[in-house]
């Protein structure tokens, strides 16, 4: 299901095309009635012969009102453009065609309105200009598929029932968009209370359904609501699909809490975003688009007036170009949403188009922002698949773990593992969180005691070789962090910061088989360092490491067999 939004120059008939076609009367305030002229937004629905539900929001065609028509005609899937009959295209049909181009609407209906006042003759002229100013647009990049010219008459009913039937197959045509990640967001274009219910609001949900009980935060304020109540056309549900209107009856927050422009999303899903990397179409006929702050941004139903930079000089009407925008308040926003651009100080449209990138990473003069994963994340390295996932809008799968890079960052980084494994050893301390869980599941190889690497390359290592090469008279080591990775796979062993070469332990068997010789029921420090020729500085950690290696059993002040001597017995 998707919505039907209005568009077309003010006093052109939409409100009563819609009223004919619905049996209801969009214009809902007073004061629209009594100026005759929509000054809101309005709503209303009607069930098509087979069954496609139309629902419609109808926009003021005024200039005064564009910003909104924008927050009216934002997510919509269908667009219902009126031409009256009479006046034929004006003004504001070509801003809000414009307007309903940059904002991707991908089908369209035209409505010929007020045919009852004109004569054959003029209904015919207008709808070969019609056609020739639509065939313009899509040449300037209005991409709207059209379902037909109808002519109508909301007085005498002409056209209403083939009308009803284009807006149909429009509808059935278009498929509802949702999110990769199956992220539900409302702007909000309406708050109100209601009798006996309390705060209620709406808006055209987006990307993934909503349901009673639901939890969602008032974006702007960080307030948690509840959803209590839902209702689509009037009607309970127990679901909201995306693409419809939806009305919620909030928990939580009050009216004076919520105003249109408020965005509500579930917790942590969504990138928070001041900064994103866009692409712009300049509309033709408008003013070129430069570098300079107070363009207002249109982006749902919010509106905020923001500091837009091109990325390659100034852009011509009718061109198109890269742009970096600062927004002065945070949105929830993905790659692929769609904006308008507007002078407030001319009141005019210039453009809009797509957000590519909704946190960047480069500098403006070295960006390079795609509408795809590797552009995005480009620069970035590895990350948490939670922040990828909403930097990107994409279902990533994590590579190893919670973590997620890009096909060429993966790659660089098992090259680099690989290398290393085959350099020798090293502790994972030294390895970043990502590369640890990479060595076993791509690298093939695994740590032991904190080491990566056999033994065969710890004995190589250069403070290996030099305690081997000092023998029983080793000098304090100052390399901590690499005595420790040696001790912890026995290569060395150490006592008061003297260490002893694994080798050199072993080759002492036959010196201490003739100590045990001599005494039988054990040597003493003093004997080994009589029998060595050594120090007592040395002869005292030498006794503890050959403890340790499993040669000797210390009984009081001797040394007896140990495990390592019975074994070799």
């Amino acid at each position: 299901m998707t919505v039907i939004a209005t568009a077309g120059h003010v006093d052109h008939g939409k409100s009563a095309l819609i009223t004919a076609i619905c049996g209801t009367d969009p214009d809902r305030l007073a004061e629209e009635k009594r100026r005759g002229m929509t000054i809101e937004l309005g709503f209303a629905h009607r069930v098509a012969p087979d069954g496609t539900v139309l629902s419609f929001v109808d926009v003021p065609g005024h200039s005064d009102f564009v910003h909104t028509m924008v927050a009216g005609a934002s997510g919509v899937g269908v667009v219902l453009l009126v031409v009256d009959a009479g006046e034929g295209w004006k003004p504001q049909t070509e801003e809000h065609l414009g307007i309903i181009g940059v904002l991707g609407v991908r089908s369209g209906v035209v409505a010929l309105s007020r045919c009852d006042r004109v004569d054959a003759g003029t209904v015919v002229t207008r709808t070969r200009e019609i056609m020739e100013r639509l065939r313009t647009a899509r040449e300037e990049g209005v991409n709207v598929g059209w379902n037909g010219i109808v002519t109508t008459s909301a007085v005498s009913g002409e056209g209403i029932d083939a009308l009803v039937d284009s807006l149909a197959s429009a509808v059935r045509s278009t498929n509802t968009e949702v999110d990769a990640l199956g992220r539900p967001r409302l702007f909000c274009d309406r708050v109100f209370t209601m009798a006996g219910a309390g705060t209620v609001v709406t808006g055209t949900l987006e990307g993934a359904s909503v349901g009673r009980g639901d939890t969602f935060v008032v974006h702007r304020t960080g307030d948690e609501v509840r959803v209590r109540d839902l209702r689509t056309h009037g009607d309970q549900v127990e679901k909201g699909l995306p693409g419809t209107r939806c009305a919620m009856n909030l928990t939580g927050a009050g009216t004076d809490d919520l105003r249109r422009g408020d965005v509500l999303v579930r917790r942590d899903e969504w990138w928070d975003t001041t900064v994103m990397d866009c692409r712009v179409d300049v509309l033709t006929g408008s003013m070129p688009l430069r570098r300079r702050a107070g363009y207002t941004l249109h982006l749902g139903t919010a509106e905020q007036l923001v500091s837009v930079r091109p990325h390659d000089g100034d852009i011509s009407a009718g061109a198109a170009g890269n742009v970096r925008v600062r927004l002065a308040h945070a949105l929830p926003v993905t790659p692929g949403d769609r904006f308008v651009l507007r002078d407030p100080g001319t009141g005019t449209t210039l453009g809009g188009g797509t957000v590519l990138d909704v946190d960047p990473h480069a500098r403006l003069s070295r960006a390079s922002p795609a509408p795809t994963v590797e552009a995005q994340l480009a620069g970035r390295g590895w990350i948490d698949v939670a922040d990828a996932r909403r930097l990107t809008g994409a279902a990533l799968e994590p590579v190893t773990g919670s973590w997620y890079a890009t096909a060429d960052v993966v790659e660089r980084t098992l090259a680099s593992l690989r290398s290393r494994v085959s350099a020798g050893s090293f502790d994972v301390a030294e390895l970043e969180p990502h590369e640890r869980l990479l060595l076993a599941s791509h690298v093939g190889a695994t740590a032991d005691h904190g080491t990566v690497g056999g033994a065969d390359s710890l004995h190589n290592h250069p403070v290996s070789l030099e305690v081997l090469a000092q023998g029983l008279t080793p000098s304090p080591r100052t390399e901590r962090d690499i005595v420790r990775r040696l001790v912890q796979r026995s290569v060395l062993f150490e006592h008061d910061n003297i260490a002893f070469h694994r080798d050199v332990l072993d080759g002492l068997h036959g010196t201490l088989l003739e100590l045990w010789a001599v005494h039988p029921g054990g040597f003493t420090v003093s004997h080994l360092r009589t029998a060595l020729g050594i120090s007592r500085k040395h002869a005292v950690p030498l006794a503890e490491c050959l403890d340790r290696r499993g040669w000797t059993r210390r009984a009081g002040d001797l040394r007896l067999p140990g495990p390592l001597a019975r074994a070799g017995e």
